[in-house]
């Protein structure tokens, strides 16, 4: 537990993905979360969040300051899981399993993109289908979703757009798996880079992102609150 917030613990990416198969191949619906400190510090203050982020079926320890709060709170570090690298590996082993994938979100030319670049790392991918995120109507989005037989369903819509999407339409989806991978498609198409391997490796790919575009920073000031609340906590106990 992260301040109140259930995170679950893979020690690696293959665990995390023996998850989704064994739950896949049992025919257990599940809903997977890439949990860091900006979603789990506007979880503390929307309730509607929170409720979504609890009852998922897997929260991947996405971000270094969650990995880091665990070692403040606990006294040990929490592996990472990134988000990214969670939908690569899931699908690696769609490919494998011969699942087939449905590619919700990013816009037109990135969505078309990440599909031919999948195609491109992975041949034997089957797409059962794809559809960019501009979109009024959710109908006839879930119609095709389902007709299109996909197992597998990634959402990227950015957060928390993505899991309140999901959470509002997954009683009606037929995919045996649903992960939000925000800007995973954008990524893949080359339209935004990803952070160089050092700052992977680091764990500051807010960093990059920031200094890439300093119009984020709005939006990270959510990092040093979360690291406040942690330390509030940690002192409290």
């Amino acid at each position: 537990m992260i301040l109140g917030m259930p995170v679950d613990v893979f020690p690696s990416y293959a665990s995390a993905a023996e998850t989704v198969r064994g739950r896949v191949s049992a025919g257990a619906r599940t809903f997977c979360v890439a949990m860091n400190p900006e979603k789990l510090y506007r979880a503390r203050r929307d309730a509607k969040l929170a409720e979504i982020l609890k009852r998922a079926d897997m929260r991947i320890c996405d971000g270094v300051g969650l990995s880091l709060a665990s070692r403040i709170l606990h006294g040990s570090a929490m592996p990472r899981c990134t988000g990214v690298d969670l939908f690569l590996t899931l699908i690696a082993l769609a490919e494998e399993r011969q699942w087939s994938i449905f590619l919700l979100g990013a816009s037109p030319e990135a969505n078309a993109g990440a599909c031919r670049e999948l195609k491109r790392r992975f041949p034997a991918l089957r797409i059962a289908g794809a559809r960019d995120g501009f979109f009024s109507a959710s109908d006839d989005v879930i119609a095709t979703i389902n007709e299109s037989g996909a197992d597998l369903l990634f959402v990227a819509m950015g957060s928390p757009r993505q899991e309140f999407w999901i959470a509002e339409h997954r009683s009606a989806l037929r995919t045996a798996f649903c992960m939000g991978v925000g800007g995973s498609l954008d990524v893949l198409a080359g339209v935004a880079k990803r952070a160089p391997a050092i700052f992977r490796k680091t764990g500051t790919e807010w960093l990059f992102r920031l200094l890439s575009d300093p119009r984020r920073a709005r939006r990270q000031i959510a990092l040093p609150l979360f690291a406040w609340e942690v330390l509030k906590s940690a002192l409290n106990h």
